[in-house]
C-alpha cells in the first residue's frame, strides 16, 4: 500500500487533527457551525456563508514564563510568548485551510482577537490619530516651538479626533468567538471569569479556527467543567469585570454554563489597555505604570473609559503611546503586531488559572504579592 492510498484511507477529520498536532497545537477539536450559529458573535456564516464545520485549535504559554509575568520578575517574556503564539496558530490555520481547499472545500482561516464586526479603524484614523500624539508632544517639548502650520494642524486634529473618541462605542462584536467555537468543540469548558479552561492547561491557552463548507464529525463537548469554582480569578480582575458572588447563565453547543454575572466590558477596558493598573485592589497592580482610578459602578461607565482614553492621547508622551499600540492593533490585528512591543499589562483573570488547584493558589499568591509597579 502506497502513501497516497494511506492517506486516502485515512478520513479527512483526522488528517486535520494530525496536521494541526503535528505543527504544534496541543489541543484540536470540531464542532458544527449550526450548534453556534444562535449567537451573532459565534455565527460562522459571518465570514463564511454556508459554513458547515469550525475547527478549533490551541497553543498554550509555557508555566514558567506566566509565573515570572504575574510575580512582575519578567513581562517581556510572555509578551514574546503570546506574539509567537499567535503568529503559530496563524500559520497552522493556513495549512489546515490549505488542505481544505485542496479537498474542493471552502475555508476561511480567522484573525484572532482585535478583529471585529464593529469600531473597525482605517489606516486614514489611525495616522490621524498618531499625527495628533505627535503634535501634543512637540508642543509640550520646552526644547521646540511649533509652527504656525503645525499649531493650526494640532488644534483641528484636537477638534475632530478627541470628540469623537469620547462618544465612541466600546462594545466590540468578535467576529468570531474562539472560546465558543472550543467549548463547542470539546477543547473546554468556559469558567467562572468567562475564559475558556482546558483540562491539562487550565485557561492558560490562546486559540484560532478554521471556518468550512465541508461537513465535517463534531467532536463531543467536555461532559466535566475543569473549573473548579475557586473564584480566584475574581480576585485577581482589577477592572472589576465580573462578580465573585453573583452569576448568569449561558448556552453554547446545547451545554448550559453557570458563570460570574458579567459587567459592562469597558472595566476590562480601563485597565487590561494599560490605562491604569488599579482599580479594585490597592495592595499590588498590574504592569501598567500609570497608577490607580477608581470606576464608576454604575452605567456611567462606558463614558468614563471613553474619556479616560481621549485623557489618555491628550496627554501625550507614554499614555499616549499606550493608547496607539492599542488602536494599530484593531487596526493591523494581534497577528501582526511587533514582536519587541509589550502589549500585554494584565489578563490576570486568565493567567491565575492554572491545570491545578494547587497552581491557581501559587499563582493567585504570587500576583496579590507583586506589589505595585
Amino acid at each position: 500500500m502506497d502513501d497516497m492510498t494511506i492517506v486516502k484511507n485515512i478520513s479527512l477529520e483526522s488528517q486535520i487533527k494530525k496536521l494541526a498536532l503535528d505543527e504544534g497545537a496541543v489541543l484540536v477539536g470540531i464542532c458544527s457551525a449550526d450548534s453556534i450559529k444562535d449567537r451573532e458573535f459565534s455565527d460562522p456564516n459571518y465570514l463564511l456563508p454556508g459554513a458547515k464545520s469550525v475547527i478549533s485549535i490551541a497553543m498554550n504559554y509555557t508555566d514558567e514564563v506566566v509565573k515570572k509575568y504575574l510575580s512582575k520578575e519578567d513581562r517581556h517574556s510572555l509578551n514574546l510568548e503570546e506574539g509567537l503564539i499567535v503568529r503559530k496558530l496563524k500559520e497552522i490555520g493556513e495549512k489546515i485551510k490549505i488542505l481544505l481547499e485542496e479537498q474542493g472545500y471552502k475555508a476561511n482561516n480567522c484573525d484572532l482577537n482585535f478583529d471585529y464586526r464593529n469600531n473597525k479603524l482605517n489606516k486614514a484614523a489611525y495616522t490621524a490619530i498618531k499625527n495628533l500624539v505627535e503634535l501634543i508632544d512637540k508642543d509640550k517639548d520646552e526644547n521646540y516651538q511649533l509652527t504656525k502650520a503645525e499649531t493650526k494642524m494640532l488644534n483641528n486634529l484636537k477638534r475632530l479626533i478627541l470628540p469623537t473618541i469620547r462618544k465612541t462605542s466600546l462594545h466590540f462584536i468578535p467576529e468570531l468567538s474562539h472560546k465558543c467555537v472550543a467549548e463547542a468543540a470539546g477543547l473546554g469548558r468556559i469558567g467562572w471569569s468567562g475564559n475558556l479552561v482546558t483540562e491539562k492547561y487550565g485557561a492558560r491557552v490562546l486559540l484560532n479556527s478554521i471556518i468550512t463548507d465541508a461537513n465535517l464529525e463534531p467532536d463531543k463537548t467536555l461532559e466535566h467543567n475543569p473549573c473548579t469554582g475557586c473564584k480566584l480569578c475574581a480576585g485577581s480582575c482589577q477592572g472589576g469585570l465580573f462578580s465573585k458572588d453573583e452569576q448568569q447563565t449561558i448556552t453554547i453547543a446545547g451545554v448550559q454554563e453557570t458563570i460570574a454575572k458579567r459587567n459592562d466590558e469597558t472595566y476590562c477596558i480601563a485597565i487590561c489597555s494599560g490605562m491604569k493598573g488599579q482599580n479594585k485592589f490597592p495592595e499590588w497592580s498590574t504592569w501598567s505604570p500609570f497608577g490607580s482610578v477608581s470606576l464608576p459602578s454604575d452605567d456611567t461607565i462606558a463614558g468614563f473609559v471613553a474619556n479616560m482614553i481621549a485623557e489618555a492621547i491628550e496627554e501625550g508622551g507614554e499614555e499616549a503611546e499606550n493608547m496607539l499600540k492599542f488602536i494599530l492593533l484593531n487596526y493591523k490585528g494581534l497577528s501582526k503586531r511587533d514582536l519587541d512591543v509589550d502589549i500585554l499589562s494584565c489578563t490576570c483573570c486568565q493567567l491565575v488559572c492554572g491545570a491545578t488547584n494547587e497552581n491557581k493558589k501559587d499563582s493567585y499568591n504570587l500576583l496579590v504579592n507583586s506589589g505595585c509597579i
